[in-house]
């Protein structure tokens, strides 16, 4: 499910004539861009929006930015995609222009936005710091995870990836749910447009370039990240299933560094990125043996430059992440040598596995190795 498209844009002439708009209406009008003079001191919009939405204003001047009316829906959307941190701004505005007509074409510029925001004042102030603080306290808690241990990027998306999936759940509410990164962090739980907002603002934060990703088609929203210079998909969401009846929750791996060849084979379709990033690398897809990113079902746990996880045979696989791809270690091959054998045992050793997963270890290797 995904939200925030224009639900209403209301268009006010310099004479207050007020016309109700919808944002097809506002798509289809014409677009006079070609045939208004443009001029060294024009400004740029997007920054003029952007710089007024954060600082909360009532009316923000486009004036001198030459903006067609046609425009300023595709702008404003594409600043709440592109902008986690504008979580305080409600899909919905209204706005001046002026309409002139040129060569018998009529146009009309948008001279100020009066945009609608949902949080302003001391509200808004404790929710930035909320906010800025526990999407800090997540990096952190990554780095502190990952140590001194090497790592490369895509650890880095696995790690964010996995965090919000194994903390955060799907908000099922049919009215109002949380579509923002600030009520998803807040509450706990949102659909997929905050899953997505969220994992765009932790990717930034880590040092990686990161995009939204939306399909009208699907109703949805998720990820491009780019990782060692390639773009892939990640989606949170779907990675993320409802619990089921019995209160099982699960973390899932199949749509995570994924090419737009692999999302296809997964359904999906109709998608946009405002960048316009093409994936096409497979490389975190090809599986050197195991089971593959579907044999996992839960958070993986990294330790000593790699993956740790049960896979649905109920046995520890080890998996790294390296630039070139990724390697699935047979079940019991913890240190990833080839052959489960007595070393593999040490990681019975290591407190931050789960007691399940250490007996699981004693008892199958002891038994296979007769040590």
């Amino acid at each position: 499910m995904m939200t925030g498209g224009l639900t209403k844009i209301i268009g006010y002439t310099k004479n207050a004539t007020v016309l109700l708009l919808t944002v097809a209406l506002l798509l289809l009008w014409g677009d006079c861009g070609g045939l208004l003079p443009v001029s060294a001191e024009d400004s740029d919009p997007t920054a003029m929006l952007l710089e007024g939405l954060v600082a909360c204003r009532e009316t923000v001047s486009l004036a001198g930015a030459s903006l067609p009316v046609s425009e300023l829906g595709g702008l404003y959307l594409s600043l709440l995609h592109d902008r986690p941190e504008l979580f305080h701004v409600a899909p919905r505005l209204s706005y001046g222009y002026t309409e002139t007509v040129v060569n018998g074409t009529p146009c009309r510029t948008v001279t100020e936005v009066y945009p609608v925001y949902t949080l302003t004042g001391r509200e808004l102030a404790v929710a930035r710091v909320f906010y800025r603080d526990t999407l800090a306290g997540i990096l952190t808690e990554m780095e502190l995870s990952f140590g001194e241990q090497p790592r490369t990027e895509a650890d880095t998306v696995l790690y964010l990836h996995d965090c919000l999936a194994d903390r955060y759940a799907y908000d099922t509410r049919a009215e109002n749910p949380n579509a923002d990164a600030y009520t998803f962090l807040r509450d706990g739980r949102g659909i997929c447009q905050a899953y997505a907002l969220t994992f765009l603002a932790l990717c930034r934060g880590a040092g990686l370039e990161a995009d939204l990703v939306v399909s009208d088609a699907m109703n949805h929203a998720w990820n491009h990240v780019r990782v060692e210079g390639v773009w892939y998909h990640v989606d949170v969401t779907r990675d993320d299933p409802i619990p089921a009846a019995e209160g099982r929750d699960e973390v899932n791996h199949t749509r995570l560094l994924r090419s737009d060849e692999g999302m296809a084979r997964l359904g999906y379709h109709g998608y946009t990125c405002t960048a316009g990033h093409t994936c096409i690398d497979t490389r975190y897809e090809t599986v050197a043996g195991g089971s593959g990113w579907g044999g996992f079902s839960q958070k993986l746990l990294f330790s000593e430059g790699k993956w740790m996880g049960m896979d649905k045979s109920g046995g520890m696989v080890a998996i790294k992440l390296q630039k070139t791809g990724v390697i699935f270690g047979q079940v019991g091959d913890v240190d990833l040598n080839g052959v489960a054998d007595p070393a593999d045992l040490l990681a019975i050793y290591d407190p931050a596995f789960p007691e399940a997963w250490r007996r699981w270890m004693r008892d199958a290797l002891t038994q296979k190795t007769g040590t």
